[in-house]
């Protein structure tokens, strides 16, 4: 099976829906820039697939810019509201944080991030660029095959306002069935219109404080005045190359980490036993360390080479699943932007505002009750996301952006991307279509394709390929053009022009 692959001499887009890849796309047709194809594309993205995302999500973006040529990146995670303490869950008889829902909630930071990327680097003008989603809300589009699993596997975990709103109280949406979202029609139109401060104002605050009130969560107005930052991406040399990550409270450190273990030595056969035993005992390092050294910078120090020289024994515990939905765009101006947004956990939190249409994210469960990452009013947890660019030496521009879908496993799919590009010489098709293997924290799940005999390796697995280990995109700047490439594993298409 093959990914679906783009050759675009201008512009082109890779999102995991065909719909939000072509709003990005007339985005840019229109005379818009990278930047705005990605307002486009996000919002889009939010109607569209909001299992995986949506205005009560989060938003990264990593980003080229063509006219500096700096690397930069925007971190738009929200905070833990004043409410939420340990000492609070304590009371509740609440000895960990929930997966899921009032306690599981932080401010959503997606809209007010994608705003801001507009704000400092967009063109067009912000409302058009929304109208895209405004009218895949109003009027409706085909429930993909993905989006109907999900409300199919998940219906028992969703309340009945949140059946109502997605036919999902029988059978149904089945996949080709017009799913329309009023509700969130009118939100979107509000963002359109009066922008973030709209959201974090008007009718949706009301709705996300009177919710998590509800469940017992204080939440304060100036809880959801928070800014989104400007942070100074994370890079380091992997064998001449020049490989960015996003800086904590993203765990893009761990992908570097992952590298750093791998660089050692010569790399072996990419289809071998070696390479998924080196790559599985690299990532029990670095999600130790992690564990150990990742939080919020504004409440916990952080030094990329202590963290990449520390040592530290490898660790056998579980790897958070999640899902979200990650997305590639580059311009004819030299813009190259690596995205990614999510709930966290497929629905997020579980928790589905029926006056505003859409569920708020889960992301506060991955906080703890002590360490670096330990649960404070306004601060942010440590984050499974994070994006990838590269550039084939240090200072160059970087030629690719890469990222997946994935939870804590990330870091290691990130580190397979890079390696596959790196040490085996595959474009961006090959290298994001290449058959995976993941560790869950107690087993290595690998797919068809590497020399690997089930049942001969302990804690090892064989899965058909392709699996569901991720799902990938990425844009690589060829001399032919922009190839974009959309992941065999998912369901979207590339555009461009």
């Amino acid at each position: 099976m093959a990914a679906k692959v783009l050759v675009a001499q201008k512009c082109a887009i890779a999102t995991e829906h065909p719909l939000a890849s072509l709003a990005g796309a007339d985005a840019m047709k229109a005379g818009g820039n990278a930047f705005d194809a990605a307002v486009a594309a996000s919002f889009a993205l939010s109607v569209v697939l909001p299992h995986l995302n949506g205005l009560g999500g989060d938003f990264f973006a990593l980003f080229f810019e063509g006219k500096t040529g700096k690397v930069r990146c925007l971190n738009s995670s929200g905070w833990a509201p004043s409410g939420l303490t340990i000492g609070w869950l304590l009371s509740q008889k609440i000895s960990e944080m929930p997966l899921f829902g009032p306690s599981s909630v932080v401010i959503p930071g997606m809209v007010k991030g994608v705003e801001e990327l507009h704000r400092k680097f967009g063109s067009a003008e912000f409302d058009g660029l929304l109208a895209r989603a405004v009218r895949l809300a109003e009027e409706g589009f085909p429930v993909s095959p993905g989006l109907a699993r999900a409300l199919g596997r998940f219906r028992a975990n969703l309340n009945h306002e949140a059946l109502l709103a997605f036919g999902a109280e029988g059978l149904g949406p089945g996949p080709g069935e017009v799913l329309r979202q009023r509700r969130l029609a009118e939100r979107l139109q509000e963002i359109a219109d009066g922008g973030s401060e709209e959201f974090y104002k008007g009718a949706a605050a009301e709705d996300i404080i009177r919710e998590l009130g509800v469940g017992g969560v204080e939440v304060e107005r100036e809880d959801l005045s928070f800014s989104p930052e400007w942070v100074e991406p994370l890079r380091i040399e992997y064998r001449g190359h020049e490989v960015f990550e996003v800086p904590p409270n993203s765990m893009g450190a761990a992908t570097l980490m992952i590298l750093k273990e791998l660089e050692g030595r010569d790399p072996p056969a990419p289809d071998s036993l070696e390479r998924v035993t080196r790559v599985t005992e690299a990532t029990k390092t670095a999600l130790a360390a992690k564990d150990e050294f990742l939080g919020d910078p504004r409440f916990v120090d952080f030094d990329l080479e202590t963290f990449l020289n520390a040592r530290h024994r490898p660790a056998n515990s579980a790897v958070l699943d999640g899902d979200t939905t990650y997305f590639a765009v580059a311009d004819g101006d030299g813009n190259l932007l690596s995205c990614i947004q999510s709930l966290f956990h497929p629905f997020g939190s579980r928790i589905f505002l029926k006056d505003s249409g859409f569920f708020l994210n889960n992301r506060a469960s991955a906080f703890k009750f002590k360490g670096p990452n330990s649960l404070e009013p306004r601060k942010r947890p440590v984050h499974t996301l994070s994006a990838l660019l590269l550039s084939r030496r240090k200072g160059a521009s970087p030629f690719l952006a890469m990222g997946t879908s994935g939870g804590e496993h990330r870091p290691q799919l990130h580190a397979l991307f890079v390696s596959n590009v790196v040490d085996y010489s595959m474009d961006v098709e090959a290298a994001l279509g290449y058959p995976r293997f993941l560790w869950d924290g107690e087993e290595t799940s690998v797919e068809r394709g590497y020399k690997v005999e089930n049942g001969r390796v302990p804690d090892m697995r064989v899965v058909d390929y392709p699996s569901r280990q991720g799902v990938a995109q990425g844009i690589e700047l060829t001399p032919k053009g922009k190839k974009a490439v959309c992941d065999v594993r998912g369901e979207g298409a590339p555009a461009g022009f």
